[in-house]
This record gives structure tokens, sequence and C-alpha cells, in this order.
């Protein structure tokens, strides 16, 4: 589901954010989040769904055209997440708490490679990586917990498969 330029300006609402506040959350230019919102033009797909990760990675639930018209509201957030990035093997491992039980989620090198469109040669840009892509990882994250299938170890590997359509 996309989100409307008013579902965004009434999720910041919800939030008591700024424009600004916004675009260094999400990663992208003021421009974009000012433009999108005065309905002047419709972000770049990957933009558009780094300010909706954003907010949602916040607590906000975007709710699609139901009936009752769309709209926003918080939502139950049920991932902690620590942000010290770990080495593991070429990924970056992210400890995450999932409905309080801990668990060790990897974000592989190639998913950090294409989100960024280059080659990360070492560990410490793939972590400055996977910090600049937070919130759309932690979705991914949680969606994935969400759904379940995570063994007993408590390891989650995070994959292109894992983000929404797009996004690479």
């Amino acid at each position: 589901m996309d989100i409307s330029a008013a579902q965004t300006r009434a999720a910041r609402a919800l939030l008591d954010w700024s424009q600004d506040q916004l675009a260094e959350n999400a990663q992208v230019a003021r421009a974009t989040v000012a433009d999108f919102e005065r309905d002047n033009r419709l972000p770049m797909r990957q933009n558009l769904l780094a300010i909706r990760a954003s907010l949602e990675a916040a607590g906000v639930e975007f709710i699609p055209e139901n009936g009752g018209g769309a709209g926003v509201r918080f939502r139950k957030v049920e991932l902690e997440f620590e942000s010290t990035a770990i080495p593991d093997g070429d990924g970056v491992l992210i400890p995450v708490r999932f409905r309080q039980v801990p668990y060790r989620a990897t974000v592989t090198r190639e998913v950090l490679d294409d989100l960024d469109r280059t080659n990360h040669r070492t560990f410490d840009e793939r972590a400055a990586s996977a910090s600049k892509h937070l919130p759309l990882i932690l979705r991914a994250i949680e969606d994935k917990l969400a759904s379940g299938g995570v063994g007993k170890a408590r390891r989650v590997e995070i994959a292109h498969a894992d983000f929404p359509a797009g996004t690479f």
C-alpha cells in the first residue's frame, strides 16, 4: 500500500515531528518531504519507502482505504533494538527483542550493497549503511518475526525478499 501526502502529514502530527525531523529520520531531502506533502510530486519509490518505514518504526500505522477512509494511528510497537551493529560474517547483526523475546537479526551484505547501490568492502561501511537504512531494516525484521517460522536459535537473516516490492 502506498501512502498519501495527507497520511504523511497526519503521521507527522501524531509524532509531533517537523518535516526536517522526518527527512532526517528517513534519510531524504527536506524538499522531498515538503514537495510530497504539498502534492507537488511523488517521491522516488525508494524515498517513499524510507519515509513510510521511518514513520512506522516510530510507531505509526497506516490504515488503508477500507470504506471508512484511509488514515493513520499509533500502532503497538513490538520490536526493540540495540543501535550497536555487530559483525556477522559479511553481514551486520542487530540484536533485537520482539514481544520481549531476544533475537539476533543479520542483514546480509548483499542487501546492504543493494540498498546503497555500492559494494561495501569493510564492516564499518556495512554498519554505516545499516544505520542509514535502520527504519527500513527494522520494519523488515519486525515483519519477518511477526510472520513466525523462526527457529529455537532465535536467529533471523534479513534478505531481499523481506523488504517491500520496489525497495531495490
